[in-house]
């Protein structure tokens, strides 16, 4: 399982907007990757730096998109900074 399409780009450039009506016109599902930390953390992104730091959140990034790419099938939101990481990007190779 792969994903149909993946997104992204910087922080408020849409992904998540354009991405929702991908979605709808594939008529697949929509998965964005900061929502899936948010809920795994049950706190908001900016709470996430604030508190633990962005090198505590980039860790949670890591993981949350990689379990992304294997397990949806639709069209996939990354967060803005997902590819400063060379892990990510390495999970990005060939999608």
């Amino acid at each position: 399982m792969a994903p149909r399409v993946v997104l992204v780009g910087a922080m408020g450039a849409g992904k998540t907007t354009v991405g929702e009506l991908v979605a709808q016109a594939l008529e697949v599902g929509f998965r964005d990757t900061d929502h899936d930390i948010e809920a795994a953390e049950r706190r908001d992104v900016q709470e996430i730096f604030v508190d633990s730091g962005e090198e505590y959140f980039r860790d949670a990034e890591v993981r949350a998109v990689s379990a992304a790419l294997a397990e949806h099938s639709g069209v996939l939101a990354l967060g803005g900074g997902a590819v400063l990481r060379a892990e990510t990007r390495q999970a990005l190779v060939g999608h």
